[in-house]
């Protein structure tokens, strides 16, 4: 019955679309599409920043909002669908962080330029296609009627390594698939970023400005299963560290000498990074991005053995992460108080995994789109 009714409705936002499709479109116009935050992702701003330096003339609408887990939020987001479907209608180019049903599920117009650029650097943990009626993962049938990940002209991945991934996640062909990195890497890079988000760190958190350093715990999301924060928190030596979490819905939490100082989202995982001396996290894409900074690396995975059954990895998990490994917290925390971790192997991991660090990834993916709009042809790796 759910099946037949999402075809019901999907035939029906069809047929709308139709009359929709009506209006014309816009040579110069892009549409910007997430539904990661209600919030410009920092990857959007950046690029639509540099895309509106090299033309002006470039319209850009951004349609962010997050689908909501009540019933009246997701009757709301049934009306902002609508919405998408005429930005989608009379624009050029429409770029995504994440799924958006609106592109996969209708019948666009032939000259639709999508690109998928997807809301991590990297894929380590499975998804899409790949995690399919596992525990942690989509149902295959509805996967099927809502035609996920489908219409899609580019998808943007950041190796040739993790292609392969991101093609089995996306159902994707080669032909797809283009080699290039999100802005939010020139974000990592930028020592004038650094040490803007540290000083508004320390503004936020003046309690931090102690000379101990800072450690950022960063997990992945658990569909059932609450991260274990007290249990964590019992094992920080107060004395010489500061302990941040940064929780997949975008809370943040501070400690102090063991005080929860606050509770809020006033900073995204990306910025963390910057203010942290060791890094933890697990099955996190945010594994990627902890690279480039070349900081220590941690990963606590008190949970592998089932994670590995109810979602899996891409990679043979314990061979490649470029730092130690454990199920015990107590273990992560002597290894950073041991100063154990290997530079080498953390550069060795980023350059396998985000290649072409030397160029300027927000310059080339605007490039990019910019030709496209202009209908010229394009290498594949950018």
């Amino acid at each position: 019955m759910k099946i037949f009714v999402l075809k019901l409705g999907i035939a029906i936002l069809n047929g709308i679309y139709c009359m929709i499709k009506l209006f014309p479109t816009k040579k110069n116009k892009i549409t910007f599409i997430s539904r990661q935050s209600n919030q410009i992702p920092l990857d959007f701003s950046m690029l639509s920043e540099k895309i509106k330096q090299k033309n002006k003339d470039v319209q850009m609408v951004f349609l962010c909002k997050t689908l909501g887990k009540t019933w009246k939020k997701e009757i709301l987001y049934c009306f902002h669908i609508i919405k998408q479907m005429y930005h989608i209608a009379t624009s050029k180019v429409v770029i995504l962080d994440s799924y958006c049903i609106p592109i996969c599920i209708l019948k666009h117009k032939k000259g639709l330029v999508v690109f998928q650029i997807w809301h991590a650097l990297g894929s380590l943990k499975k998804f899409g296609y790949s995690s399919l009626d596992k525990k942690d993962g989509r149902d295959s049938k509805i996967a099927k009627a809502m035609k996920m990940h489908k219409n899609y002209t580019y998808i943007l991945t950041s190796s040739n390594t993790s292609k392969k991934f991101f093609q089995e996640a996306f159902g994707a062909t080669d032909k797809q698939m283009i080699i290039g990195n999100l802005p939010r890497v020139d974000f990592l890079k930028s020592d004038k970023t650094k040490e803007a988000i540290l000083r508004r760190f320390q503004e936020k958190y003046p309690e931090t400005q102690n000379g101990k350093k800072n450690i950022l715990y960063c997990p992945t999301k658990r569909k059932d299963t609450p991260i274990p924060i007290d249990k964590i928190t019992k094992n920080i030596p107060f004395e010489r560290y500061n302990f941040i979490i940064k929780l997949h819905d975008g809370k943040e939490m501070v400690f102090v000498d063991g005080k929860k100082i606050i509770k809020g989202r006033f900073f995204m995982g990306i910025e963390l990074l910057h203010v942290a001396d060791y890094i933890i996290t697990d099955y996190s894409a945010i594994v990627y991005e902890a690279a480039i900074t070349k900081k220590p690396i941690y990963f606590y995975v008190y949970d592998y053995d089932t994670y590995q059954i109810d979602r899996g990895t891409y990679t043979p998990y314990l061979e490649e992460m470029p730092g130690p490994i454990s199920k015990n917290f107590s273990e992560i925390i002597k290894s950073i108080e041991e100063n154990k971790y290997d530079v080498e192997k953390i550069v060795k991991f980023c350059n396998k995994y985000i290649e072409n660090l030397d160029k300027s990834a927000t310059e080339e993916l605007s490039n990019f789109i910019l030709a496209t709009m202009k209908g010229e042809k394009h290498a594949k790796q950018i």
